[in-house]
């Protein structure tokens, strides 16, 4: 006999560069709206975020959430969910010594980060999983793979667009340069 094996509670995440994209002009309109915006605080620390972007504030930034719109819409066909909507977009500028605690998205079923100015040394993201599987695994497993990994991270470099479960415990690590690393934050949910 052989046995079925299914994939279930997988923990995706999608990755690539994104191409044509205007970063100059993503980075002026980021500092333009540092300065008129006194931003929140969430998971970041030292750095800043900005509240909600809306459509129309910036035209450049309009056909990025537009090109990312087009992505998420592929990850939602591929796993079959039902319609979905952007729910907020944010900018974040992470200066030197600053990163994002652990944290996750509540409501979103998609979030993920484009990277408008970085670098590897200016802190990568990094994945944990929430299932408990590091009470059971062996501190001294041969070979890290997908199955048995407790974490993972992405590099931070300019042009890379991720998009993850809004569950997905994710954080920054700090920016270890003397430049500001530059990202934009997005969630999308159920159509409402």
């Amino acid at each position: 006999m052989s046995l079925k094996v299914e994939a279930w509670f997988p923990q995706l995440i999608w990755s690539g560069l994104l191409e044509n994209t205007q970063n100059d002009e993503l980075e002026k309109f980021a500092y333009e709206r540092k300065e008129a915006d006194t931003g929140v605080s969430n998971s970041n620390y030292i750095g800043w975020q900005s509240g909600s972007i809306h459509f129309n504030d910036n035209e450049t930034f309009d056909k990025l959430i537009e090109a990312i719109t087009g992505h998420i819409e592929e990850c939602r066909q591929l796993v079959d969910l039902p319609e979905i909507q952007l729910y907020n977009t944010w900018i974040n500028i992470n200066s030197p010594g600053a990163y994002n605690h652990l944290h996750n998205h509540p409501m979103a079923l998609f979030s993920g980060v484009y990277y408008v100015k970085s670098n590897e040394e200016q802190g990568n993201i990094f994945f944990e999983r929430s299932d408990g599987a590091e009470y059971f695994l062996p501190p001294n497993v041969p070979k890290h793979n997908y199955f048995n990994g407790s974490a993972t991270s992405y590099r931070a470099i300019t042009g890379a667009l991720y998009i993850f479960p809004g569950w997905l415990k994710h954080s920054v690590q700090p920016n270890r340069t003397d430049e500001d690393r530059i990202s934009i934050s997005f969630n999308y949910g159920v159509k409402q």
